[in-house]
This record gives structure tokens, C-alpha cells and sequence, in this order.
């Protein structure tokens, strides 16, 4: 600026006022990320607030009688386990106590080697358990996936031996669709013909599983699936046949496979 012929030079701005600005513009953006967390904080907890837990997704829509059952089912299976629990405990006092005695040690290994045989599916068993029967409908037909479902929900409810259409259900136990019906361990049958499920152990704990809201037995009615459950004290599932032992044989993975080996002819 010119007065007078003097020349004057407008100040600029100083930095005092500079750094008020700047401070001023920090102090802003500091408050307004505060309050950004802070609301995306509350929404992140009121997110997980409405989202339900695994047991509130499986009590919903129940009413007090279907989880009073459910509460009994729970309870008894804590209570197998426990009993469970005692005897395999009773089994490891057992084994230390006949430690020292040949022939205590001698009976206790037998025995084991029997129910290894049973559990394996080589030996017969007979006690109370559930008979199953699957009338079958063309307008809901049943299919390998829904049988494996099956047998997985009463294996879950402490099984101790199962068999469809008395072949017996071990690990190695294959149950697939066949063209005009499925097979299990490898013999074919008809979805024209009834299915009968059987298996042992305790039919009140599995009747009670089958029967729970959600279950299979609730799906297959849903579906109007013909399923008729008794109750049996005194049944009997069969061993595995000795093709079906053959077929799940690994002694030919092993190195002896227990064959002769020929011998070569000597020469004259």
C-alpha cells in the first residue's frame, strides 16, 4: 500500500494466529474420530446384542414340554456318560490291581479281547434296545444320505450295536444308492421293501433322541415318511457276515497276507 509516497506493507498473518488455527483444526478431527469410534463401537455391540447364541437358536419356538424332554434327554445322557466314566475307571483299578497276577491279567485280557470283537461287529449281541421300521412310499422315498442321518443320530445317542436289514453298522460300513434301491456293506436292497433299523442299547435314551424337536423322526414326519418305533427288551443284532468280514479285511495291506507263498519246482 502506497500513502503519501510512503510505502506501507500490509502484515500478513503471524504465526501466533497460525498455530491457533491449526490447533483449533486438530483438536476438531480429534473429536469428531473420538465420536466416530465411539458410535461404531455401540453399533458393533448392538449388532452382537441381536444375534442369538447357539442355545437361543435351539430353545426358540420350543414350548415348556418339548424342553422339559430335552432337559431329560440332556440329563440322562450326562448321566450315561457318568456311568460310563465309573466304568472305565472300575476297568483301570482292574488292570493295575492284576498287574502282578498272570492269571487275573490273563482273564481281564480275554474279556477285553471279546468286547473288542463285539464292538467290531464280529460277535452277535443281544439286550434292550429299538426296532425301526421304514415302510417305504413312492411319494417319499428314502434315500443313503437319509439312512446314514439315521444311524448317526442314534449312534449319537449311545448305540451299542446297530443293524439295517440285519447287516451290521461298523466303521467300515458303506451305505449307498444303488439304481433301484441301496446297499449296505455291499448287499443290495429294494426301497420297495420295508426297512428295519436295529439297535442296542438303551431304547428309552434313543426313542427320546429321535424324538426331539428338529430330529430326524420330526423331519421324516414332516415329509410324511412311514417310521414305526418299538421299544424291545430282549433283541438281538447279527455280526457281519464272513463276505462282508473278507470285503473289510486289510491283511492285504498288510505284509503277511497269510497265503503260502508257492514253491518253485526243483530242477531233475
Amino acid at each position: 500500500m502506497i500513502k503519501n509516497g510512503t510505502h506501507f506493507r500490509v502484515p500478513a498473518p503471524g504465526k501466533k494466529s497460525g498455530t491457533r488455527i491449526s490447533k483449533s483444526y486438530l483438536w476438531i478431527r480429534a473429536v469428531l474420530f473420538f465420536c466416530c469410534a465411539l458410535l461404531g463401537s455401540l453399533g458393533i455391540s448392538q449388532y452382537r446384542s441381536l444375534q442369538k447364541t447357539e442355545e437361543e437358536k435351539f430353545i426358540e419356538g420350543k414350548t415348556i414340554d418339548e424342553l422339559s424332554s430335552d432337559y431329560i434327554t440332556l440329563y440322562d445322557k450326562h448321566a450315561a456318560l457318568l456311568s460310563r466314566n465309573s466304568l472305565l475307571t472300575e476297568d483301570v483299578i482292574k488292570l493295575e490291581s492284576a498287574s502282578s497276577d498272570d492269571a487275573k491279567l490273563h482273564s481281564l485280557l480275554l474279556d477285553e479281547a471279546k468286547a473288542a470283537r463285539r464292538q467290531a461287529g464280529l460277535e452277535p449281541v443281544t439286550g434292550t434296545g429299538i426296532s425301526v421300521v421304514i415302510t417305504p412310499d413312492q411319494d417319499a422315498p428314502i434315500t443313503s444320505n437319509m439312512l446314514i442321518q439315521f444311524v448317526n443320530e442314534i449312534k449319537a445317542a449311545d448305540a451299542l450295536a446297530i443293524s439295517v436289514n440285519d447287516q451290521r453298522i461298523v466303521a467300515m460300513t458303506e451305505i449307498r444308492d444303488t439304481v433301484s434301491g441301496f446297499s449296505v456293506n455291499g448287499q443290495a436292497f429294494s426301497y420297495d421293501s420295508p426297512i428295519t433299523i436295529d439297535a442296542l442299547g438303551s431304547g428309552v435314551d434313543m426313542y427320546s433322541a429321535l424324538q426331539m424337536v428338529g430330529g430326524v423322526l420330526d423331519k421324516w414326519e414332516q415329509s410324511r415318511i412311514d417310521v414305526h418305533v418299538d421299544i424291545v427288551d430282549n433283541l438281538t443284532v447279527p455280526s457281519l457276515g464272513e463276505a462282508q468280514q473278507e470285503a473289510m479285511s486289510l491283511s492285504a495291506f498288510s505284509g503277511d497276507t497269510g497265503t503260502p507263498t508257492p514253491k518253485v519246482a526243483e530242477e531233475r
